[in-house]
């Protein structure tokens, strides 16, 4: 074998299976054992916690500083945000986040392919592109600037009605997209729309759906709003993003549907605690109370009925904030605990194990045959949760990264 982990505790994506050394060759585990075998190389994870590389399933990697949206599309150069993004995604690797799906943002395919051949170092990018929204939806920052204005912006893929919806699925398709992300409820970062206001309707998230599924991939769809929601489940979205107003009806649906949960609590906890500090416009200050309110026990619910749930930060700018911030994204598994009342092992499952599966990336586990993205950590998370932040050593690909 060429790179052999020994002797530390391993979580393997779902349980803690004690003290293994685990065996790599050409990027791919091997063998999980209690054997001592030589190797070219070893690292002694003597007593510490090995478990899988970290996967942060809804992000936004714009490169924006400060709360404001629309400042950072409207004023700063993309150049110059696709070089703070790429920073983003060093820091991202090193506090051992091996996968990242960017959920809506241009950049994120440039970036996914500058990893991708070796340019720039950071974790694998699962990345949406463009994402759509309709005319008056979430995916305009500004309600008050021209249309025509908020279109040459870039950030979304406009269409009203079902053969707009068709083209605008194909054309983001084309650009590069990995997997399609919609918004089917307004929003707390965009002006004018309420969280609760349902956007695009079936037929227009149907023909999206089908879209994607032609070429073998999936709809993701941003929505807090019961109706919203339960309308985007319906049409056969694969992974349902934020949740915060559900009503229980809606969440059996979702494991009828089996439709994944990512709760995004850290970008809310960010708005409310930070968000006039950083910036944040004053429509997202206003509603943010609602949304923070209702999540909690919307995850309750969930993870009651079985609902699958994955781990996503909803971060889309550098914040200064010394607890919330990029590099620091395993806040999400903090307040999942914290926060959701999921156990700290069910936390570290919902940020391994359940996204790869959910996603359908070859990772997530240490078992032989996955992806050797594998993080060392100097503390035990399954006791004390916070420890998932004392990153030692992080191994993407069978290759030490830090």
């Amino acid at each position: 074998m060429s790179l052999a982990i020994k002797n530390g505790i391993v979580f393997d994506g779902t349980k803690v299976i004690g003290k293994k050394n685990i065996y790599i060759e050409n990027g791919i585990i091997e063998e999980v054992t209690e054997d001592d075998k030589p190797v070219k190389e070893e690292i002694d994870a003597k007593d510490m916690f090995v478990m899988p590389g970290l996967i942060d399933a809804h992000i936004h990697m714009g490169g924006i500083k400060g709360g404001s949206l629309v400042k950072g599309y409207l004023f700063e150069s993309p150049l110059l945000r696709i070089l703070r993004a790429s920073k983003w995604a060093e820091k991202l690797l090193k506090a051992g986040f091996t996968t990242i799906r960017d959920c809506g943002e241009p950049i994120s395919i440039h970036l996914r392919n500058a990893i991708n051949e070796g340019t720039i170092i950071g974790p694998r990018i699962i990345a949406a592109g463009r994402p759509i929204t309709q005319t008056f939806g979430h995916g305009e920052f500004s309600h008050d600037i021209p249309l025509e204005f908020s279109k040459e912006l870039g950030f979304s893929e406009f269409c009203d009605g079902v053969d707009s919806c068709i083209h605008a699925a194909r054309k983001v398709l084309r650009e590069g997209a990995d997997f399609i992300k919609i918004f089917a409820t307004g929003g707390v970062l965009s002006q004018r729309d309420r969280p609760e206001n349902p956007q695009l309707s079936y037929d227009e998230i149907r023909v999206i759906v089908n879209e994607a599924e032609k070429v073998g991939t999936y709809v993701a769809a941003h929505a807090h709003g019961d109706k919203g929601a339960r309308i985007a489940i319906e049409a056969g979205i694969k992974t349902l993003e934020h949740g915060t107003l559900l009503q229980d009806e809606t969440l059996k649906l979702m494991v009828q549907k089996n439709v994944s949960l990512t709760p995004t609590l850290t970008i809310q906890e960010l708005i409310y605690r930070y968000g006039k500090q950083i910036g944040v416009d004053e429509w997202g200050l206003e509603k943010i109370v609602q949304v923070r309110e209702s999540i909690t026990r919307v995850i309750r619910k969930a993870k009651d009925y079985g609902i699958t749930i994955i781990t996503g930060t909803d971060m889309g700018f550098e914040t200064g904030i010394e607890e919330i911030d990029i590099g620091k994204n395993w806040m999400e598994l903090v307040l999942l605990v914290e926060l959701g009342g999921l156990k700290p092992v069910e936390a570290l499952t919902a940020a391994t194990y359940n996204p790869a599966k959910v996603l359908g990336v070859n990772v997530g586990e240490i078992k032989p045959g996955k992806l050797a993205d594998i993080v060392i950590i100097n503390g035990d998370p399954t006791y004390n949760i916070r420890d998932v932040a004392k990153v030692k050593k992080v191994i993407k690909g069978g290759i030490e990264v830090n």
